[in-house]
């Protein structure tokens, strides 16, 4: 079977995709580079910075490959940022953006080193003194997060699975500043506004698994809270957020994968996808504390269709390939409840998502989602608010993305339908539960240019 294209998750046009890379906001654009090599069965050693701008964060257009491999390796994952002041030395005229990335050579060294663009992240030009930090001893040592910390003036870089810290003022000469508690590949550290004003917290990203809340100094960062989950489905990994957002919005976005059966997955004529844009913010939630959510970027609206308000008994009716869903649900006590979706006409396919009762937790349950690799049931424990759960679902031709109560617990999965499979439906084991102000939004597919 040959899976269809997802119709609103950004993709490559050909290719292999898997992390996001050197996402920054800069002159009206979002740049979305990404880990990419030509070919679907990738081979590491031959990674490259795929790229792609937008202006809202749907609409993407595909420009050529930023950087490509040379002498010194793959370019594996980094960040990027904007200096506007020429920090580094490296521009004839202002400033202009700089990429760090990793080096990843066939003796599994891995080093840091920069690149720099004058014209809008067109065109790139490699440091002529790359590697900027790092020795051929160094290994596991990757993904480098760089960010900009007024308070001290320094720039400051996360290098991840070991975690260190470093310092620079023109990010060519790095300073050590000692290592982080927590190990993960993928690293960010950026602070989160509250959902509702009055500051900020920062958040240490554990390669969007897990997350920690607490307090950068510009030297070290204290922990506040313990590693808490940021998605618990399957297919949420090597999140990175956009630097240099208007009005201090954090978003980030994340890799629709996982390795252990990512390259094994039939191709859709390229292989991999990224998860839809999250805003993150700060929320107190009873008996919980101060804790991060995430809710699809607003923009997102853009693609709605005219909405659909069928009662539960008749989205039998409704064959959709590509849509949102808002419900609210009442599930009964003891109850396993919600929507089947992507579902075959013959009932033997079928992806179930919503509550149940009797262990207290939202779930995904793919037994037979479309592949033998993706069966299996992933879930997170969530208490039912006045006996209630809110529920949005974004449903696309190879994955569906839950998020709870606003924001405050997500399940992320890859799915492979086959392309007729369309049937939606409300399900409830003892009959017993229900739900209300159900909304279902046809989505249109998000325009691309090709290269």
């Amino acid at each position: 079977m040959t899976p269809e294209r997802p119709h609103y998750h950004f993709t490559p046009p050909t290719g292999w995709l898997n992390d996001p890379n050197g996402l920054i906001y800069d002159d009206g654009e979002y740049h979305l580079f990404y880990q990419w090599c030509k070919d679907v069965q990738a081979d590491n050693l031959f990674m490259e910075w795929g790229h792609a701008v937008s202006a809202d964060l749907v609409q993407w257009e595909h420009l050529p490959v930023a950087l490509t491999y040379d002498e010194l390796g793959a370019i594996w994952s980094g960040s990027a940022v904007k200096d506007a002041a020429n920090a580094c030395g490296l521009f004839a005229n202002g400033g202009g953006l700089v990429a760090v990335f990793t080096h990843h050579n066939k003796d599994k060294a891995e080093r840091q080193s920069i690149a720099t663009s004058a014209d809008r992240g067109r065109t790139w030009t490699k440091f002529a003194g790359n590697p900027v930090l790092g020795t051929d001893a160094d290994r596991s040592f990757r993904d480098p997060k760089v960010f900009w910390h007024e308070p001290i003036g320094r720039w400051i870089m996360v290098v991840g699975v070991q975690h260190r810290l470093y310092a620079s003022t023109n990010l060519r000469a790095w300073t050590p500043l000692g290592e982080l508690p927590f190990r993960s590949e993928c690293p960010d550290l950026f602070p989160v506004p509250f959902e509702h004003g009055g500051g900020s917290k920062w958040l240490l990203s554990l390669g969007g698994r897990s997350y920690v809340l607490g307090n950068f100094d510009g030297q070290s960062f204290t922990p506040e809270t313990p590693a808490l989950p940021v998605d618990e489905g399957m297919d949420f990994y090597a999140t990175q957020s956009w630097d240099n957002v208007p009005d201090g919005r954090r978003v980030w976005i994340g890799w629709i994968n996982n390795w252990k059966y990512a390259s094994k997955l039939p191709d859709f004529g390229a292989q991999g996808f990224m998860s839809l844009p999250r805003t993150l913010e700060l929320r107190e939630i009873p008996g919980a504390g101060t804790r991060m959510v995430q809710k699809p970027v607003a923009e997102l609206a853009a693609l709605r269709g005219a909405p659909l308000r069928p009662a539960p008994a008749e989205l039998p009716g409704v064959r959709l390939k590509a849509y949102e869903l808002e419900a609210e649900l009442r599930p009964a006590a003891g109850d396993r409840c919600g929507f089947s979706v992507r579902a075959s006409a013959d009932g033997r396919q079928e992806t179930r998502i919503g509550y149940d009762a009797a262990t207290g937790t939202i779930f995904i349950d793919r037994e037979r989602a479309g592949h033998e690799l993706l069966k299996g049931r992933m879930s997170s424990p969530l208490p039912l608010r006045d006996g209630r759960v809110k529920l949005r679902a974004f449903v696309d031709t190879l994955s569906v993305e839950l998020f709870f109560n606003d924001g405050e617990a997500a399940l992320t999965a890859h799915l492979m339908p086959g392309a007729d499979d369309l049937g939606l439906a409300w399900f409830s084991d003892s009959g017993g539960s229900s739900c209300s102000a159900l909304t279902v939004w046809p989505l249109k597919s998000g325009a691309r240019q090709t290269v």
